[in-house]
């Protein structure tokens, strides 16, 4: 009996499980009504009760139930329906590619981002670009955001990403934040406070030496700020840098505490090299904004300009690291 039901269930995923199968399974576990499921489809209720009724029937087993007026997958339905997910977004990227490669973008992308954009998300949208645009060229800077904003300004580059929105330049630039995430404070796993399981306060980083953004910047005032709430001056040796390299490399020796974006953090904690001090993160250095040219548009651009927004939706999943 058993390898009857696992012949039919060979044989529905060999030849009979199509895209419009999986993508109602989707569907219905996003919107838990069949008459929502249609609408959205542009089809009947019927019909969407049909292609349900034509997987149960080739697996042998029901994939959704009715619960009052919603409907409810099983355990087989929500696993379906969770590979299937998956599937319809490499489907999704297949096309993007293939899109991309057939109308022969071409061209030169010239981008800049400050220090502090995760590099995950720079490289994996290079690669998606390269990929997609194999005749392309892409040079990179890596600089503050006012010598970034200069460089727009003058011509000098397509695209930007920083960390905070502009104030002026409207009428030349324009912006869009990709996505927000917090900064967090860090020391390195062999750091006195690095333990994880080590309780740690406020007052615990007073006698600490910090590794700061540059005097001046956004992000150092908003340090300052937060630790001023707290009773907390950088009145020690503190080593003010933009060079994440150098600050990545001395946090992991042991010796400072510093501040991080969540993903960058995240990417050397589970790899045992950082902690995330357990405090409360700073919330306005969250923001990825990508900046761009308003009076120019180019094939090239728009598309590493969707790559960039691509790997960014993807960076805070982990699916970029």
């Amino acid at each position: 009996m058993a390898t009857l039901e696992n012949d039919a269930i060979d044989r529905f995923f060999r030849s009979g499980l199509k895209l419009p199968h999986l993508r109602i399974l989707v569907s219905l576990a996003e919107l838990g009504q069949v008459t929502r499921v249609a609408a959205a489809f542009h089809v009947t209720q019927p019909a969407i009760s049909k292609q349900i009724g034509e997987i149960e029937e080739a697996l042998g087993v029901p994939v959704a139930r009715r619960v009052g007026n919603a409907v409810e997958l099983t355990g087989i339905g929500k696993v379906m329906a969770a590979r299937g997910r998956e599937i319809l977004r490499h489907i999704e990227l297949a096309r993007r590619d293939v899109s991309a490669l057939t109308t022969g973008t071409a061209g030169h992308v010239r981008f800049g981002a400050v220090t502090t954009i995760p590099q995950p998300l720079i490289a994996h949208a290079v690669e998606l670009f390269m990929r997609r645009a194999p005749t392309a060229t892409l040079s990179f800077v890596e600089t503050t955001l006012d010598k970034l904003v200069k460089m727009l300004d003058e011509g000098e580059l397509d695209l930007a990403l920083g960390r905070n929105r502009i104030a002026d330049n409207q009428d030349v630039l324009s912006q869009q934040t990709l996505h927000r995430e917090p900064f967090v404070f860090v020391v390195g796993a062999s750091h006195p406070l690095g333990k994880v399981d080590l309780p740690v306060s406020w007052n615990d980083l007073r006698p600490l030496r910090w590794i700061t953004p540059l005097r001046g910047s956004p992000a150092f005032a908003t340090l300052v700020e937060a630790l001023a709430a707290q009773g907390i001056a950088l009145d020690r040796g503190a080593l003010e840098s933009s060079s994440l390299t150098l600050n990545l490399s001395l946090l992991i020796r042991g010796d400072f505490v510093s501040i991080l974006p969540l993903s960058v953090a995240r990417h050397h904690v589970s790899r045992g090299r950082m902690r995330v001090l357990p405090l409360a993160p700073l919330e306005p250095l969250g923001e990825v904004v990508l900046v761009w040219r308003a009076d120019t548009s180019a094939p090239a651009a728009d598309l590493f300009s969707d790559c960039l927004r691509e790997s960014s939706s993807e960076l805070l999943t982990g699916e970029a690291e």
